[in-house]
């Protein structure tokens, strides 16, 4: 197999990205994952992989801790950096608990010494990739909740903050007017405003709409102030 060709068999799993600078192991750990019907990818260097990999789909890495350039460490902190979805499992011959524990703390799956087990192998890629979706789903989910906040006009989106907090449309006109009194608005315009947020955010209630604005980090300084 060459690096950088993707193996797969007739029904594929996960998508496996291998990164180790030992040529030997890439390839006998694709034709291992291939046999499982995992697709597998396989990179000389984390250059490489961190230059052609798509880090915002989901899947698995392989990495290894030690490797001529890029460290396996710095390959995971650049994942990290970027936002990545992928799950990682660390492999390597040295057996350095001290950085197994802090990689695993930090996000890292698994840490396997090299050779690992077939078995405790595919069932960490597989936990991984598993992880690696699910976090991936609720990236998308919330992009999806971000998407449609930000089609609220700034009117709106004054006026969902205040309706999150479970207050009436009343006390949200009083709130309005007291933080600025040249826009004065009534009631009958504040629930106007509020059914078109509840139709553009796909909610029914004000309890769902301050969920999704304390979810989105957006309920700093919701309490309404009366003189």
């Amino acid at each position: 197999m060459n690096d950088h060709t993707t193996a797969q068999s007739h029904t594929p799993l996960h998508p496996v990205y291998i990164v180790d600078d030992d040529a030997g192991v890439r390839h006998s750990l694709a034709a291992l994952l291939l046999a499982r019907g995992h697709q597998a990818q396989v990179f000389a260097s984390g250059a490489e992989f961190l230059a052609q990999t798509d880090l915002t789909q989901p899947g698995c890495v392989l990495l290894d801790l030690r490797m001529e350039g890029m460290s396996g460490l710095q390959v995971f902190e650049a994942m990290r950096q970027r936002g990545s979805v992928l799950k990682t499992v660390f492999l390597s011959a040295h057996g350095e608990l001290a950085s197994a524990v802090a990689v695993v703390k930090q996000g890292a799956v698994d840490w396997l010494e090299k050779p690992c087990d077939e078995a405790t192998l595919i069932a960490a890629v597989q936990r991984a990739a598993c992880l690696s979706h699910e976090v991936a789903a609720e990236a998308q989910r919330r992009s999806l909740l971000l998407e449609r906040w930000n089609a609220l006009s700034p009117r709106q989106q004054e006026v969902a903050r205040l309706v999150a907090t479970g207050i009436s449309s009343k006390e949200v006109a009083r709130a309005l007017a007291y933080r600025d009194p040249d826009r004065p608005i009534d009631p009958r315009t504040v629930d106007t405003h509020r059914s078109a947020i509840f139709l553009k955010l796909d909610i029914r209630s004000s309890h769902e709409l301050g969920k999704l604005v304390e979810e989105l980090g957006l309920t700093e300084g919701l309490a309404p102030r009366f003189s």
